[in-house]
């Protein structure tokens, strides 16, 4: 059901593509990026496979191991969504396990004029779960 929605993505793309099939890009302003794979960093704790029903076995992730306290990877939608009320839904899944490097998960709004607005934040460190 997820995966038939407008806008949804599931990753399964090859190399960089997944930019563009989901309609994301990188911030070049950024400290590291976000990449996919079907399995994170080797020899780390990670999940493996993604959380989309069915055959999907690749997702987003960062690698927070080598990044300082501050850095940041940010990626933002290549469309512009209208205004609304209670009518636009941003869904994911995620998965944070614990280590010193787990950083904060944001999501932000960027109103018309450029600001961003806090809308969601998670900074607790998950079960080895989706």
């Amino acid at each position: 059901y997820y995966t038939s929605i407008p806008g949804s993505c599931n990753f399964e793309t090859q190399d960089q593509e997944w930019t563009t099939v989901c309609g994301l890009t990188q911030d070049t302003a950024d400290d590291f990026d976000w990449n996919i794979s079907n399995s994170a960093v080797t020899g780390q704790i990670h999940p493996h496979t993604d959380h989309t029903p069915g055959k999907g076995q690749r997702f987003l992730y960062v690698n927070s191991s080598t990044q300082k306290e501050g850095n940041r990877a940010r990626i933002t939608t290549t469309k512009f969504f209208p205004a609304s009320l209670g009518v636009c839904r941003v869904r994911f899944w995620f998965w944070m396990f614990p280590s010193r490097q787990t950083g904060v998960l944001k999501v932000y709004t960027v109103e018309e004029h450029g600001m961003d607005i806090l809308m969601w934040s998670s900074s607790r460190n998950e079960e080895n779960k989706w």
